[in-house]
């Protein structure tokens, strides 16, 4: 049975590099003076201007106005936390216990227990307050009980900024995760309030009649690498990132930073329009796919612009209606160099659209699993949403195909515009969804939240085993956004089979190192490869193969990525340890990945 007290473990992991933070003690939504500390009361604490004597069991002299919540702890809440001074709100954990966990996967959640929402983050002043949090997720009751007027789980009028926060189960007439209530100053001039910051955090499972996920009275607001996932929107004219009204006007510049961004994130299944494009709101290296509508454009000054996105498959094929583009009938919303369906235009002439008429969209026909192999699915665009393992967030990712005969005939890799004098261009972002770094050459980005990556020239991999049994291993961590190549494939790439056996999978090739060959190995397409020793040998099997992926492929003097295998064989009375997998860990695929950012190593580019 879990205590509500989590007071003692969080000082020790606190430690005293947050001996000035207000540690969160407890649970329970609790006010009392019990020497316990909640987040009710840790927040009432900082309201009050942080008195030295402290509040209820928290704070005191040199408190600072950050708030630590213990990882993975569920603190429910009987009803709202109104919040009206400056604070940060965060979990915390010690990564001197070795915690290698991605950001967003230790998360503290935050659990409406009542009928109201969250937070309501407002002072009533003319000031600013900043308002952070991270790593935490915000979960409503997700039932109708719980539906607010305004924001399901966030109403905000100041400046918040969220990071690997999870917003979910909101419920709301207007704004189902938040509502943004954008204000200006008599001079229409300056935004002072409401202000909205999202990076790498995720929408799921929130509703309103008007903004599904996020209702912004004005735009005043950057959402950057995140995702927008299964929110609803009932009102038909209304979008699940909805903006009531414009501000812009002639003077504003439509590629300046003064327009309200949407950046390398990714909407999927969500019901509704995904998004509304006013004048001073920009989209540039979105993924829009799956959806049951797609954007609405109504920028009639011409100020606002959808730029080197994909808008595609909303809703999926088998509904034969198109509402990928909707255009209000007054719209000049500037659309550069996307990839789109049905519905949507060429955009501008300079920098035109590609309109895409073909209806395989997912490696499989699902918006979200596992993905085909080539062979078991040979024309489809991507594969399903998909979040890796030790990941917050997933994404769609971009195939390139077999009937591709460069990188340049995929209809996302490599897409990049260059601009033409005196004609302004909106260039892709500079790192794509996950924080891959895009290619300096502004020709070589991608369209849509992810720049493909290939696989690093080398990995390593390796198992353990006892006499008598059978390596099981993979590579699927190593193939970066590739796929293996089908057997019936690799005469195209080998014209000459050097391995004197028929293919298999990714036309591998087997090198011996410092060893004689002592087993035999096979792979399939999906990278998993088993390797059977010959005998009952003692001590090590260490190889060096070579795998042709659908992008490597393009190389004409490496068309191949090296894998290092290691098997080592013991007998059963020798053994220390029964099995070490070194696929998995340090040379896991984020870890070669991280080594890879380190480094500077990119894709190469045909």
């Amino acid at each position: 049975m879990l205590k509500q007290s989590i007071g003692i473990g969080m000082l020790f992991i606190a430690g005293h590099a947050y001996s000035s933070n207000i540690i969160v003690t407890t649970t329970a939504d609790t006010k009392a003076d019990d020497q316990q500390c909640s987040l009710r009361e840790a927040v009432e604490y900082i309201n009050l201007g942080k008195p030295e004597q402290g509040h209820l069991g928290c704070g005191g002299e040199n408190a600072s106005n950050v708030i630590l919540l213990e990882k993975k702890a569920i603190y429910q809440l009987d009803q709202q936390l109104k919040i009206t001074e400056s604070l940060e709100i965060k979990t915390t954990y010690d990564s001197s216990f070795n915690d290698k966990t991605s950001p967003g996967l230790n998360n503290a959640i935050i659990q409406m227990r009542g009928n109201g929402r969250i937070f309501h983050v407002d002072d009533s002043q003319d000031r600013f307050l900043n308002v952070s949090l991270k790593e935490l997720t915000l979960e409503g009751c997700g039932e109708e009980r719980c539906r607010q007027e305004q924001g399901g789980l966030i109403l905000n009028n100041e400046n918040l900024n969220l990071e690997y926060v999870k917003l979910s189960k909101g419920i709301a007439n207007q704004g189902g995760a938040i509502y943004n209530l954008a204000q200006i100053t008599t001079d229409l001039d300056r935004v002072v309030r409401g202000l909205m910051q999202v990076k790498n955090s995720l929408f799921e499972n929130n509703q309103a009649q008007d903004g599904g996920a996020i209702y912004s009275k004005i735009p005043n607001f950057t959402v950057t690498s995140s995702v927008f996932k299964s929110n609803k929107t009932t009102n038909s004219n209304s979008s699940n990132l909805y903006v009531a009204s414009s501000t812009a006007d002639e003077n504003t510049q439509v590629f300046s930073n003064d327009v309200n961004k949407v950046t390398s994130s990714t909407f999927i299944a969500n019901e509704g329009y995904v998004l509304n494009v006013l004048d001073g709101i920009g989209i540039n290296n979105v993924s829009i796919l799956g959806n049951t509508r797609g954007i609405y454009l109504n920028a009639p000054l011409g100020k606002g612009y959808v730029a080197n996105s994909i808008v595609l498959a909303n809703p999926h094929p088998v509904n034969s209606l198109a509402y990928n583009c909707t255009q209000a009938g007054s719209d000049a919303t500037v659309l550069q160099n996307n990839l789109v369906g049905a519905g949507c235009s060429t955009g501008d002439a300079n920098y035109p659209n590609r309109i895409w008429t073909g209806n395989t969209i997912f490696a499989g026909n699902m918006l979200e699993g596992a993905c085909k192999t080539l062979s078991e699915d040979a024309a489809a665009l991507f594969c399903p949403y998909h979040v890796p393992e030790n990941a917050f967030l997933g994404f769609v990712r971009p195939r390139v195909l077999l009937t591709d005969q460069s990188l340049q005939d995929s209809l996302v890799v490599n897409k990049g515009q260059l601009a033409k004098a005196g004609l302004p261009m909106q260039e892709c972002t500079s790192a794509d969804q996950r924080g891959m770094q895009r290619e300096f050459d502004s020709t070589l980005c991608d369209r849509g939240a992810i720049e493909v990556m290939v696989p690093a020239s080398r990995g390593l991999i390796g198992q353990d085993i006892l006499a008598g049994q059978i390596a099981k291993m993979t590579v699927s961590d190593l193939l970066g956004d590739s796929d293996l190549v089908p057997k019936e494939f690799c005469d195209q790439v080998y014209p000459t089979n050097p391995t004197g056996q028929p293919w298999q999978a990714g036309c591998v090739q087997i090198e011996q190192l410092d060893t004689r060959s002592k087993g035999k190995l096979t792979i399939d397409e999906s990278g998993n490869l088993v390797y059977t020793p010959d005998s009952a040998w003692h001590g090590a099997d260490v190889f060096k193969i070579k795998l042709v992926t659908s992008t490597t492929r393009f190389n004409s003097t490496s068309p191949y990525m090296e894998v290092k295998v290691q098997v080592i064989q013991e007998h059963e009375n020798r053994m220390e340890s029964d099995k070490l997998n070194v696929s998995g860990g340090a040379w896991s695929a984020y870890g070669l990945m991280a080594l890879l950012g380190l480094l500077g190593l990119r894709r190469k580019k045909a």
